[in-house]
C-alpha cells in the first residue's frame, strides 16, 4: 500500500495542472459541505447546555385565537400544584430591565433578563456558581428585592468577586441584593443577564387575572419514563377542570407542549436541511467533475497500464492504485476544505444576525473534522470507482495493449457514454441549484416590497422603559411622556416625534379579545382577537399612515378634557372585517383591556391602513391575520414605548445624542435601549430569509461553475480524441463550420438533456421549498428562464472553445500522427 501511496504521489506531481483543478474542484465541494454542517452541528446537531436536555418542554395554552399563546400566571399555579407528569415546572418570560450599580454611580444599562418561579434553574439541571437559587419564598408577594445576576455581568462590573453577595444594584428602580451568580450555560433570551423573581408582581390585579396573560410561557422537565403525549394528557386534564370551575376565562383553553431543542432553533430546521441538500449537490458535480479528470488521466496512461498487464498485474492491482490516487486526491482536497471552511464560516457568520439561537456557535470541532474526513473519503470514492473500474477492466486493458505502440489512448463507447452521464448530472444539478435560488431570490424581493402600511424612510427608534417603582402612577407616567416628546419636537432636524407601545417590527405582543357594541353576546372564550397599540396623538403622522376615514386623536380625546371619551382608532381590516355594511366611525367596542367594569364602551373615531409588524412570511404568522385597533397613550399609559423620530438628517448620530441628552435631563438613572432606524428594523426581520437566499444563490454560481468546468472538460478531451476523425472529415471537404457545428451540437445536446432532468428535480426541489417561500409558486416561469439562459450562457462559452480548436485542425497533421 505504501508502494501505491508513493506512486500515486508521484503521478499527482507529473500532471500537476490537472491535479490542481482537481484539487480545486474537490475543495469547494467539501470546504461548502464541511462549513454548513458546522453550522447544522451547532444548532440542530449539538444538545442544549443542559444535564438530559431532551426531556426540557415548554408549555403554552392553546385557545380559539392562539394555538401557542402565553401562561396565565393563575393557571400556572394550578397546573404547578395538580400536575403528576413533570419533575418541576416553571413559570418564565423574558424581559429587558434598566440596570446600574446605586443611584448617581455609573451610567444606567439597559440589560437583557428573565423573570421567572422558583425553580427556574432546577428544570434546566443549572446550580448558581456562587451563592444561592431562588427559593419558594422568593415566588410571595412581599418578599425581599433580589436577584441573581450572570456570569459574565459579575465578571465584567465585579472582577469575579465573591464579595458581590449582598451587593445591592438598582434594577429597574428598585434596590435589589446580589444573592447568586447563575452560570453560562443559561441561554434564554440570548444570554440573559439578570434573573428576577416574581414576588413584585405576585399580587398584583393583572397578574390574578385568568384572563389577562402577560408574556409568560412554563417550562417543565418530563419526569423518567414520562413521554410529551402522556404529559400532555396530565395536563390537559387539569385544564380541563380549570374550563369548568372558570368558564369566562378558561372555556376553550388547552395545553400545548414542546421540546424546548425545538422551540429553540425548530424554527430553522427547514433553511439549514435545504443548505445542507444544496452543499450535497455542489459535492457531487465536483466529484463528478473529477471523476472525469481521472477517467480522462487513466486513458492517457494506457501503454503504462498495458506494460503492467502484460508483466502480470491482477485487475485489482491496477483497480487499486487508481483508488489510491483518487482518495490521495481526495484527501488533500480535503484538508485544502477545511482552510476554505474557515473563511467560509467567517463569511456565513457575518450574514447572520445576532438574534439567531446558537448560529454564531458554530465552530470547527472533532464532529466536524469527523465529517470532513468522512466527506473527502466519500468523494474519493466517488471519484475513483468508476475510473477504476472502466480502466481495469480485460476489454480496457486488451484494447491498451493493442494500442500500446500508438501515441494517443481512446476508449470505448462505454466510456464516452459514462462521461457523457457525469456531464448530464452536473447540469441537472446545477438546474435544480439555480432555479431554487431564482424561487428564494424572487421571495425574498416580494418579502422585502411587501406592503407594509407605512411609511419607514427617516424613521428613528428609541427604545424606552420606566422602571414600575419609580413611576407608580398612570399620572407620573404620562407626565414623563408628554415632557419627553415636548423636548424632542424641539431638537433640531425633527420633524415630528411620537411613541408607541406595540409598534411595527419591535418583537413584542399585546393582544386582547373585543366584542362590538350591539351584537349579540360572544360565547366565553369565543371573542375574537386584536392587536393593541398605544400610540401618542402625532403617531400617524411620524408613521407616515394617513388617516382613511374619520380623524385622528385630538384634545378633545385627552384624558380630563370636556366631552373626553374612551376613543380608539382601528386598522382597515378590522372595518371590512366587522363594519362592512356600515360606517365604523362612531360605532362602540368593549374589550378586555380596562380595570374598569363601569368604564363606557370605546368608540371608533378613524380608521388607518394596516401595517405589518413583522416580517412577511416568517414563522410567526398569528399576528398577521390579526385585527388592530390603537388606544391613545394617555388612555392607557404604559411604562415601555418606543420614541419615533421622523427626520431628514442623513446622519443620525448628532440626533440620538440629544435624545440621550433629553433623557438624561429628564431622569438621570433612565438608559434608553435598542436604537435603530425602521430600516434597520425591517432589515433585521428579512435577516433570516437574506441568508438562505444568499448562501443558496453563492452555491447555485458554484455548482454553475463547476458544471461548466466539467462540460468543457469533456468536449476538450472528446476533440482531442477525435483529431484523426476530424482530420479526416476535413480531407474529404467538410467545412470548418461544419466542424464547429458538429462539436458545438454535441455539447449542447449534453447540456439539453441535462436541462431536461433538471427541470424535473427544480419542480420537486420547489414543492419542498413551500414552506420557506413568501408569494411565490413551486414552479415559477422566471425564475426557470432564468436558471436556463444562465446555464446556456456559460455553456456557449464552454463548449466555443474546444469547438474552435476543432476548427482549426490541420488535416494533414492528423493523419501523419496517427
Amino acid at each position: 500500500m505504501l508502494d501505491d501511496l508513493r506512486f500515486a504521489l508521484r503521478q499527482l506531481v507529473k500532471n500537476p495542472s490537472v491535479t490542481i483543478v482537481a484539487i480545486f474542484a474537490l475543495a469547494l465541494g467539501i470546504g461548502a459541505n464541511t462549513a454548513i454542517f458546522s453550522v447544522v452541528n451547532a444548532v440542530l446537531l449539538r444538545p442544549l447546555p443542559y444535564p438530559d436536555a431532551d426531556k426540557l418542554i415548554v408549555l403554552r395554552e392553546r385557545s380559539n385565537a392562539f394555538e401557542r399563546g402565553s401562561v396565565g400566571y393563575m393557571n400556572w399555579l394550578d397546573w404547578h400544584a395538580a400536575q403528576k407528569s413533570l419533575t418541576e415546572l416553571a413559570l418564565v418570560r423574558r424581559e429587558s430591565v434598566n440596570f446600574s450599580l446605586g443611584a448617581g454611580v455609573g451610567s444606567p444599562e439597559r440589560l437583557r433578563g428573565v423573570r421567572a418561579s422558583s425553580g427556574f434553574l432546577t428544570v434546566l439541571g443549572l446550580k448558581p456558581k456562587i451563592g444561592r437559587d431562588l427559593s419558594g419564598a422568593d415566588d410571595t408577594a412581599g418578599a425581599p428585592n433580589v436577584a441573581l445576576i450572570s456570569e459574565s455581568l459579575w465578571r465584567h462590573h465585579f472582577a469575579g468577586s465573591p464579595s458581590v453577595l449582598g451587593r445591592r444594584v438598582l434594577i429597574d428602580g428598585l434596590a435589589r441584593e446580589i444573592i447568586g451568580v447563575f452560570p453560562a450555560e443559561l441561554q434564554f433570551g440570548r444570554n440573559p443577564d439578570v434573573l428576577l423573581p416574581l414576588s413584585e408582581i405576585a399580587n398584583v390585579p393583572w397578574m390574578r387575572n385568568r384572563d389577562n396573560h402577560q408574556g409568560f410561557w412554563a417550562l417543565g422537565r418530563l419526569k423518567p419514563g414520562v413521554t410529551i403525549s402522556q404529559a400532555m394528557t396530565d395536563l390537559n386534564a387539569i385544564a380541563i377542570d380549570l374550563e369548568k370551575k372558570y368558564p369566562q376565562t378558561n372555556t376553550g383553553r388547552r395545553v400545548t407542549m414542546r421540546p424546548l431543542f425545538e422551540t429553540t432553533v425548530g424554527d430553522y430546521r427547514a433553511s439549514l436541511n435545504l443548505l445542507l441538500a444544496a452543499v450535497l449537490c455542489v459535492l457531487l458535480i465536483a466529484c463528478a467533475n473529477v471523476a472525469n479528470l481521472q477517467l480522462a488521466r487513466a486513458l492517457a496512461r494506457g501503454r503504462e497500464i498495458a506494460v503492467r498487464a502484460a508483466l502480470g498485474a491482477s485487475r485489482w492491482v491496477i483497480a487499486r492504485q487508481l483508488l489510491v490516487e483518487s482518495t490521495l486526491l481526495a484527501v488533500i482536497g480535503a484538508a485544502a476544505g477545511v482552510l476554505l471552511t474557515v473563511w467560509c464560516m467567517d463569511a456565513i457568520l457575518a450574514l447572520t444576525p445576532s438574534k439567531l439561537p446558537r448560529f454564531h456557535e458554530a465552530r470547527i470541532d472533532f464532529h466536524v473534522l469527523a465529517f470532513t474526513t468522512f466527506a473527502g473519503l466519500l468523494a474519493g470514492v466517488l471519484v475513483g470507482v468508476w475510473p477504476a473500474w472502466r480502466i481495469s477492466n480485460n476489454e480496457s486493458i486488451s484494447l491498451a495493449l493493442h494500442e500500446a505502440g500508438g501515441r494517443s489512448a481512446s476508449d470505448g463507447p462505454r466510456s464516452h457514454r459514462m462521461r457523457s452521464g457525469l456531464v448530464i448530472t452536473q447540469v441537472a444539478l446545477a438546474i435544480v441549484l439555480l432555479a431554487g435560488a431564482g424561487l428564494t431570490l424572487k421571495s425574498f424581493w416580494h418579502a422585502q416590497n411587501a406592503p407594509l402600511g407605512f411609511d419607514p424612510q427617516g424613521v428613528v427608534n428609541f427604545e424606552i422603559s420606566l422602571p414600575d417603582a419609580k413611576y407608580k402612577t398612570n399620572e407620573q407616567k404620562d407626565a414623563f411622556w408628554t415632557q419627553l416628546l415636548q423636548r424632542i419636537q424641539n431638537l433640531p432636524g425633527v420633524d415630528a416625534a411620537a411613541i408607541s407601545a406595540n409598534s411595527p417590527f419591535d418583537d413584542n405582543e399585546w393582544d386582547s379579545g373585543f366584542h362590538v357594541t350591539g351584537t349579540p353576546p360572544i360565547p366565553p372564550g369565543q371573542k375574537p382577537p386584536v392587536e393593541i397599540s398605544a400610540v401618542s396623538p402625532d403617531y400617524f403622522r411620524v408613521m407616515g399612515m394617513p388617516i382613511l376615514r374619520g380623524r385622528g386623536f385630538g384634545p378633545e380625546d385627552l384624558p380630563g378634557e370636556k366631552g373626553h371619551s374612551r376613543s380608539i382608532i382601528i386598522d382597515e381590516s378590522f372595518a371590512q372585517k366587522y363594519f362592512a355594511r356600515k360606517d365604523p366611525i362612531g360605532q362602540h367596542i368593549d374589550d378586555n383591556e380596562s380595570t374598569d367594569e363601569h368604564a363606557p364602551p370605546m368608540t371608533i373615531i378613524g380608521v388607518v391602513p394596516r401595517t405589518r409588524n413583522e416580517a412577511p412570511g416568517e414563522f410567526n404568522t398569528e399576528s398577521l391575520h390579526m385585527v388592530e385597533e390603537y388606544l391613545l397613550a394617555s388612555q392607557a399609559p404604559q411604562t415601555q414605548n418606543q420614541l419615533h423620530v421622523r427626520t431628514k438628517l442623513r446622519d443620525i448620530g448628532p440626533l440620538v445624542a440629544a435624545v440621550k441628552r433629553e433623557v438624561r435631563a429628564l431622569d438621570p438613572d433612565q438608559p434608553i435601549g435598542q436604537i435603530t432606524t425602521m430600516d434597520q428594523a425591517i432589515a433585521l426581520s428579512l435577516a433570516t430569509r437574506r441568508l438562505t437566499m444568499v448562501l443558496l444563490a453563492a452555491f447555485a454560481v458554484l455548482a454553475l461553475v463547476l458544471a461548466s468546468v466539467g462540460l468543457y472538460g469533456v468536449m476538450a478531451l472528446t476533440v482531442t480524441q477525435r483529431t484523426r476523425e476530424l482530420g479526416i472529415r476535413m480531407a474529404l471537404g467538410a467545412e470548418r463550420t461544419n466542424i464547429f457545428k458538429l462539436v458545438l451540437g454535441q455539447g449542447m445536446t449534453l447540456m439539453g438533456i441535462g436541462i431536461a432532468i433538471g427541470l424535473i428535480g427544480a419542480v420537486a426541489a420547489g414543492r419542498a421549498l413551500m414552506s420557506l417561500l413568501y408569494n411565490v409558486g413551486a414552479i415559477d416561469a422566471a425564475a426557470v428562464i432564468t436558471a436556463v439562459s444562465a446555464l446556456v450562457a456559460v455553456a456557449l462559452i464552454a463548449c466555443c472553445v474546444p469547438a474552435r480548436r476543432a476548427t482549426r485542425v490541420d488535416p494533414i497533421v492528423a493523419l501523419r500522427a496517427e
